[in-house]
């Protein structure tokens, strides 16, 4: 998140010497990321430099033990955390249970949304994600990583969040601009819910291939060292599910076609399911509905900063080649698919 937990550092200090075994030098706070839960922090130890993740409430195992594993099996492309004295991969704070440290490597780089790569690099990312949806994991993992649930994640939020529009209990300036945003677009939102709806429900009949996904694999999600390799890291979203939950970062995202091939290039041939990308694609509209409607309107405790993001962010989710045209265009790609082979058929 942009602006500081309210957790003390001489808390987190302690607790990383407690659990991990660290005499912390020094603890920079790092404001980056759009995660109303998470902190970043650079820890200079005696023993060497480490990022840490703050998180508060539940922490998604999944999004440890898969890197960790990836990681082990020899895939170095991959940021593993770092296992604590007790031998798990993170560790609640003492005296305050609700938040929890995860200890990764600092990998010195560059990471950001709006990232200058070469198309080399587009081959090579290409190719790392690729060996990512290759990976097996071995049956005992594969039980505790979830599996994605189609057409249902988000939606009770989204009607919490209409419920308090219709009550009118939200205050403040940044509240009443993101409601009479919501009001003026209600048409276009019942469309994204109902089209989300139907596409998810037609990509559960069909029973897709489910591999490993980091679900979240933008720009600013990947580390470009001092030596251009690529290091994936911010694996909090991870589940198991189609691989188009991944790709849909990769086609039509408002990069160019260039850019595009190059990333193909080093993923290697593999066809497109197009129910699946339109689905994907209005999933992650979805999820901005609920996250910045949440953040907006059931959390209180939200700063006047990050109620100004909130609402600079869901105001964006509508302008021209945003996420919602980007939907919307997978959705005609998809019917249009869908027209072909009905006529192949036929």
């Amino acid at each position: 998140m942009l602006e500081r937990p309210t957790l003390a550092d001489d808390l987190i200090i302690a607790q990383l010497c407690a659990s991990y075994g660290l005499s912390v030098k020094t603890l920079e706070f790092l404001p980056v990321g759009n995660d109303a839960r998470a902190w970043s922090y650079r820890v200079e130890a005696a023993s060497g430099l480490f990022f840490l993740k703050l998180r508060r409430g539940r922490v998604n195992l999944a999004s440890l033990l898969v890197p960790r594993y990836l990681a082990k099996s020899g895939n170095d492309s991959v940021a593993a955390p770092i296992p604590a004295k007790s031998g798990r991969l993170y560790a609640r704070i003492s005296d305050n249970a609700d938040f929890a440290l995860t200890l990764y490597p600092y990998i010195t780089g560059e990471s950001r949304w709006n990232m200058s790569l070469k198309p080399a690099q587009w081959r090579d990312w290409g190719r790392i994600m690729r060996s990512i949806h290759d990976a097996s994991l071995p049956p005992e993992l594969a039980r505790d990583i979830p599996q994605d649930v189609f057409a249902l994640k988000w939606l009770d939020k989204i009607k919490q969040v209409e419920e308090a529009l219709e009550r009118g209990d939200h205050q403040g300036e940044a509240a009443a601009a993101v409601a009479q945003l919501w009001r003026d677009k209600a048409g276009l939102i019942d469309q994204c819910r109902s089209r989300y709806l139907a596409l998810g429900a037609q990509l559960e009949s069909r029973a897709p291939h489910f591999v490993i996904c980091h679900a979240d694999i933008h720009s600013a999600n990947i580390i470009v060292d001092r030596e251009s390799v690529i290091h994936i890291v911010d694996w909090d979203e991870t589940l198991l599910a189609p691989k188009e939950r991944d790709l849909m970062f990769f086609i039509d995202d408002g990069r160019s076609a260039e850019t595009t091939e190059a990333f193909f290039a080093g993923y290697g041939d593999s066809s497109v399911d197009w129910l699946a990308l339109a689905y994907y694609k209005y999933d992650w509209v979805i999820q901005e509905f609920g996250d910045y409607g949440e953040r907006v309107f059931l959390s209180p405790d939200q700063s006047d900063g990050n109620l100004a993001l909130a609402r600079r962010e869901f105001a964006r989710l509508f302008e021209t080649d945003d996420v919602i045209d980007r939907a919307q265009r997978a959705y005609v790609n998809f019917l249009s698919a869908e027209d072909q082979a009905a006529a192949k058929t036929g």
